[in-house]
């Protein structure tokens, strides 16, 4: 709560800015998005976890015996709220800034996946999952830029993985965080298999256009200390083609030393597992009618061991928390190789100017590795989505996603129900 009122001071000092800025535009933003649904199979809801609920995962039928009804954040865009500007520098080159914090809506606390997880160690009650969306004092976005006509423009700071930028605008239903796999899954949706690396600490985020051609880099600086859930280096590519009815983009990116949480074994505690990871994503999308519009995609990541063996207790590569977590265990994966492939397809129609329906299926392939660590299975989601704009600022929205698990584990283990269902209605305002 003190970082939600030190936050609207700034956002009130930025409203009464002095003349001598006048050359600076400053603009506040947010969106306020909340749904009323109910899941099939779920323990109750996280009041820090930034979606709420965890309609993806497979459950378990021994912890989870029954349903959930509640109010849930996000259910097509994550609630937050944020400042962002820029002024011209001359010979049309300009300096721009984003800084955005996540909050739930509901119940008004700042997003924060990691307290989440915390309050689970030992014995898990509510919902939570990994996420990058942590303890930041801006958790969403956090830099400042330079750009130019010719050459492009340069952000430092806290940016998207180039992943998470075509899951945006490529996925068939709104990138949804209630009613698509990819919109709640930073593993799927940008994270390249650890939802931490969906946005990048300590990097320089490069982006150019050409004509109907953009392309673009992305470097995370190595640390000489791994602490405070930071982690070491990275860099990603991208390229893609987007001109009248036909677009297509690519992303590759891979990480060093990439942190992923999960509940620890103790009370208020987090285990941390630590991965190298790849992946890579293509995705399309095409206009059929003014009003028709084709979405498809595909994804493959990996997870494998570590450069460093990093520590919790002492040592070089020391890790003393994890955003602020105590870590009750960290785990240097040194496992075969773990590879999941994703393919997605779907689409959305324009009824009328005001009401859009798009629906989305969504094939997830957990690959057997080599030394039978990961199993054979396979994730199906079916998603629907009816999108109503009253005006362009405020809409009102009706959705469902339907999941089967299958395979080696959870197609024949009685320990995990064989499917789950989300459905949810919500309100969404952008400002």
């Amino acid at each position: 709560m003190k970082k939600m009122l030190s936050l609207a001071a700034m956002f009130a000092a930025l409203s009464y800015a002095s003349p001598a800025f006048a050359d600076t535009n400053v603009t506040v933003y947010g969106t306020l998005d909340a749904a009323a649904g109910y899941v099939n199979h779920q323990l109750s809801v996280d009041p820090q976890f930034p979606g709420s609920v965890n309609p993806v995962s497979p459950v378990s039928a021994k912890t989870v015996p029954s349903s959930v009804t509640g109010l849930f954040n996000g259910g097509i865009s994550p609630s937050r709220v944020g400042i962002k500007g820029g002024a011209d520098i001359g010979d049309g080159r300009k300096v721009f800034f984003t800084l955005e914090e996540g909050l739930n809506l509901p119940t008004a606390e700042a997003s924060n996946a990691a307290a989440a997880l915390a309050a689970n160690g030992g014995t898990v009650t509510t919902n939570s999952a990994n996420s990058s969306v942590n303890n930041q004092l801006f958790n969403r976005q956090a830099f400042v830029g330079v750009s130019d006509p010719q050459f492009g423009s340069l952000a430092i700071g806290r940016n998207y993985a180039p992943i998470y930028d075509i899951c945006g605008s490529y996925d068939p239903v709104q990138n949804s965080g209630l009613f698509s796999p990819i919109g709640f899954s930073g593993s799927y949706g940008g994270g390249g298999g650890v939802s931490e690396d969906v946005r990048v600490d300590n990097s320089l985020k490069y982006s150019n256009k050409v004509g109907s051609f953009n392309f673009g880099a992305l470097y995370k600086f190595g640390n000489s200390s791994v602490g405070d859930g930071a982690t070491k280096s990275a860099y990603a590519l991208n390229a893609g083609y987007e001109d009248g009815c036909f677009g297509i983009q690519v992303a590759y990116q891979a990480f060093q030393d990439a942190l992923k949480g999960d509940a620890g074994t103790l009370v208020n505690t987090v285990a941390v597992t630590n991965y190298n990871t790849s992946a890579w994503m293509a995705a399309a999308k095409y206009k059929v009618t003014s009003d028709a519009t084709l979405k498809i995609g595909y994804e493959r990541y990996t997870l494998g061991a570590p450069s460093d063996i990093l520590s919790s207790t002492t040592g070089a590569f020391f890790v003393p928390n994890y955003y602020g977590q105590q870590i009750s265990g960290l785990t240097n994966f040194s496992s075969a190789d773990q590879t999941t492939h994703i393919v997605f397809g779907g689409g959305d129609y324009n009824f009328s100017p005001k009401f859009n329906l798009a629906a989305g299926i969504y094939d997830v392939r957990q690959e057997k590795s080599a030394d039978s660590k990961q199993l054979s299975n396979g994730l199906l989601f079916l998603s629907l989505l009816a999108d109503y704009h009253v005006t362009k600022s405020f809409d009102t929205y009706a959705g469902l996603m339907y999941a089967s698990y299958s395979g080696d584990k959870y197609g024949v283990s009685a320990n995990y129900y064989p499917s789950n269902t989300i459905t949810a209605v919500g309100v969404r305002y952008k400002f």
